[in-house]
């Protein structure tokens, strides 16, 4: 081997070695930075549900109304179109303009907003069985008489 070769070696292979730290470096912020935004996701997502059980019919307030109004407003920011599409859907519906609400049409379009969450924040998300359907849990009204 001349030394013209060697340097040809030599130089393949640091390029090489220099391409494999930029490379991982590049991979691993790119992991890190999903990561992270999982996260905030996983935290917006988190105080919207916080929020909506605040307004469920026995515990809503205004101060519940409001928290709930700044955490749908904030989803834009964060939620994808496929998160954002059944939002509105079950916005719409809970609306208080809405007249004709029902708690079955409530849970039937809380279902896939919630499906729609959790497929966001799980990036290897596994199918949930469709006969499950996701519901709120609400306050049981004061007069219970739990001895009963």
């Amino acid at each position: 081997m001349n030394i013209a070769q060697l340097i040809a070696s030599a130089i393949a292979s640091a390029s090489a070695a220099i391409i494999a730290v930029v490379l991982t470096n590049w991979l691993t912020r790119r992991r890190e930075h999903e990561a992270d935004w999982r996260k905030l996701k996983f935290a917006q997502y988190q105080e919207f549900v916080l929020a909506l059980s605040g307004i469920v019919n026995e515990r809503s307030s205004r101060e519940g109304q409001a928290r709930y109004s700044d955490a749908v407003n904030s989803m834009a920011l964060i939620a994808p179109m496929n998160v954002l599409k059944p939002l509105t859907e079950f916005q719409s519906e809970i609306s208080y303009i809405n007249k004709t609400q029902s708690q079955e049409s409530h849970d039937r379009l809380l279902d896939p907003l919630i499906r729609a969450m959790r497929a966001d924040i799980h990036p290897h998300h596994m199918p949930e069985p469709v006969d499950y359907m996701f519901k709120l849990l609400g306050v049981p009204p004061a007069h219970v008489n739990r001895d009963a």
